[in-house]
């Protein structure tokens, strides 16, 4: 272990191979305010904070699925998934888009829905508080 350490310092790392990136969108608040607006049922808008975060403010139309609490909810299977969220688990032919507070949250929980078998996903890297920042929660929409 320490030899790894001293390594590490002395800058004889190996580089850690990283998984591919997850194909898919990345959204920004134009885009998000136009999917809102759309209310296309192809596309299913996944929000990843606590409930006590979404009561607060959500985007219209999101799915509360909080990672913190449940971090493998995507793994779930359909009445599972249902039981624990109160919604049904959406098809995976549809587009998922993932949000949080500031994107980490997201990001995490779209690689467990991919994993399962979600090969649409998208991210709103800049989430809700890019949707708050642009006013989106003051939108009529």
């Amino acid at each position: 272990m320490w030899k790894a350490i001293v390594d590490s310092w002395n800058g004889n790392h190996q580089a850690v191979p990283q998984s591919a990136p997850i194909p898919g969108n990345t959204y920004d608040f134009d885009d998000m305010k136009a999917l809102v607006a759309k209310h296309d049922p192809s596309v299913v808008l996944v929000d990843n904070r606590e409930p006590s975060e979404y009561e607060v403010v959500h985007i219209p139309g999101s799915i509360n699925i909080p990672y913190k609490s449940h971090p493998n909810g995507f793994a779930l299977d359909g009445n599972a998934f249902q039981a624990t969220f109160g919604v049904p688990k959406p098809d995976p032919k549809k587009e998922l888009v993932f949000f949080c507070a500031s994107g980490f949250r997201a990001g995490k929980s779209r690689e467990v829905a991919y994993e399962n078998g979600y090969k649409n996903t998208s991210i709103y890297p800049g989430s809700t508080n890019d949707w708050v920042s642009n006013g989106g929660d003051k939108l009529n929409l």
